[in-house]
């Protein structure tokens, strides 16, 4: 789909739309597809479910600056709402996918990007700070903290280890 052409089926959607930017060799995005496809079912005639083939469509992700996948952007009346990057449970998906059909301003719970950049740039300084007092390693440990903190919520070796230990902890 060109970028002009999607952009007028936004406008033109009586419904809020989902937009899932895929490929058919992404595992993360074959994880997520079955949880989008269930709430497209679920809430058919109030919010759509547009997947879009990253592979097919390169044009359109220059412009949407889509740098990863899967990617959902949420679109109600034409304007972005709320954007994902990653995988994400399905309890967030069915609270967007409600949110939308509500005419309710869905909630991102990752970092804002000027956080991330933040977060990044104090935890290089301060480390930088750490490494060249001879090793400091309070603040060595405090920049590498501060860095981990503006990328955690894409690790996913942290999502394991903290999923089990929820698991662990419900018990």
């Amino acid at each position: 789909m060109d970028t002009h052409t999607f952009f007028e089926k936004l406008k033109e959607s009586p419904n809020p739309v989902v937009v899932d930017l895929w490929a058919p060799w992404c595992g993360p995005c074959r994880m997520v597809k079955p949880s989008l496809e269930k709430l497209s079912r679920e809430y058919e005639g109030r919010v759509d479910l547009w997947e879009i083939n990253a592979d097919e469509n390169q044009e359109l992700l220059r412009e949407l600056k889509v740098y990863g996948i899967p990617t959902l952007i949420s679109y109600d009346k034409g304007t972005e709402r709320v954007r994902y990057v990653g995988v994400k449970p399905y309890g967030e998906l069915k609270s967007l996918f409600e949110a939308l059909s509500t005419g309710s301003v869905p909630v991102s719970t990752g970092l804002s990007t000027l956080n991330r950049i933040f977060r990044l740039v104090a935890g290089t300084i301060v480390l930088g700070v750490g490494w060249s007092m001879h090793y400091n390693w309070l603040l060595v440990a405090m920049g590498g903290l501060l860095l981990f903190s503006a990328v955690y919520d894409r690790c996913p070796i942290w999502k394991a280890i903290t999923a089990q230990f929820k698991k662990i902890t419900a018990k």
